[in-house]
């Protein structure tokens, strides 16, 4: 498997790329173009949330061939919430994101023990990868801004 961690202020960057390099593969094909602008304008254009990710705020968890980001898994600042969860198409279904999600709930759980549940909207793509690793959903799928996601949450045991 590959090795998984939290990355670096400098890598912040290439973390954010491989976000949108997967989203436009796999998730813009389905969204209006307001869907596109909304997620470069939240997340890879968002100086503030690109800040947090730098000062550990919002953390960002990488899975890692040699040097390169293969896969990422990001929260909010509140750390109940995933808002980042992409693999390069060349890893997926290899169970990257499946490590990265176990990864990131041990190490959320070691700052927070009493940690009940985590949630996250979820693309139309990786719904049926949520829902196999646990997470149910909370409603029926919603669009905002041109994003479709459908609310979900997974019970801390």
């Amino acid at each position: 498997m590959y090795p998984i961690r939290k990355i670096k202020r400098n890598e912040v960057n290439e973390a954010l790329a491989l976000a949108l390099e997967v989203f436009m593969q796999f998730e813009a094909p389905d969204y209006a173009p307001e869907g596109v602008t909304t997620f470069k304008r939240d997340i890879v254009e968002n100086e503030e949330f690109i800040n947090n990710c730098r000062n550990g705020i919002c953390p960002i968890y990488a899975a890692f061939d040699g040097n390169k980001i293969v896969g990422i898994m990001g929260m909010r600042a509140g750390k109940t919430h995933i808002n980042l969860a992409f693999t390069k198409m060349e890893y997926q279904h290899q169970g990257v994101a499946t490590a990265l999600f176990r990864f990131l709930l041990e190490d959320i759980r070691k700052e927070n023990p009493s940690l009940k549940e985590i949630t996250l909207n979820s693309s139309p793509y990786g719904k049926g990868f949520y829902l196999h690793i646990g997470f149910i959903p909370l409603s029926e799928e919603q669009e905002i801004d041109g994003i479709r996601f459908t609310p979900m949450k997974y019970v801390v045991r």
